[in-house]
């Protein structure tokens, strides 16, 4: 599996786009200029344009995820479950401290996933700024809420050390506070 950092996943989706341009601009061209070898000019364009959109349509989205602190646990969701290897290094890292959901923490963390995001790791006995700097790190996207139901937003999709905060929180229809 190639892992690929985000700034060239970003370069990627602009040579896509260029790729799709440049396609319909000699597809147009063939169809003007009737010879030969502007027929096969046309088919090479239809083929890159056929592989330009597959290769947007499979871009990956930004990865989100949610700290949710409650007492001396945190609750990890996220909205990438196509990407297990993060979860799996981190809960690799974390080790004995991730827990089982109990059946009431599954039911309370369910409204999260009308919004796309899933509960995916109860976390007990780490700080929360060393939770904080792993998945700043690993995801795009780090949004955490402490017990006062205050949000922070630390965006790290240009450099995993992000300077500051903001104080906002994700587009969540379905958030009840824990308090």
């Amino acid at each position: 599996m190639v892992v690929l950092q985000r700034n060239e996943v970003s370069r990627n989706r602009i040579l896509f786009i260029l790729t799709l341009v440049l396609a319909v601009a000699v597809l147009f061209l063939s169809y003007s200029l009737a010879t030969p070898v502007f027929a096969v000019l046309a088919v090479v364009s239809v083929l890159a344009i056929l592989l330009s959109l597959l290769q947007l349509y499979g871009h990956p989205k930004r990865s989100q995820v949610l700290l949710i602190q409650d007492d001396n646990d945190m609750i990890i969701a996220t909205n990438v479950l196509h990407e297990r290897y993060k979860l799996r290094f981190l809960r690799d890292i974390l080790g004995d401290n991730v827990m089982a959901f109990s059946d009431e923490d599954r039911a309370r963390f369910k409204g999260l996933e009308a919004d796309g995001f899933y509960a995916t790791m109860h976390v007990q006995n780490v700080r929360k700024l060393i939770l904080l700097r792993l998945c700043m790190m690993i995801f795009d996207d780090v949004f955490s809420a402490d017990r006062s139901n205050r949000w922070e937003h630390h965006e790290s999709a240009n450099t995993p050390e992000p300077a500051f905060s903001k104080r906002e929180m994700p587009r969540l229809t379905s958030w009840k506070s824990s308090t």
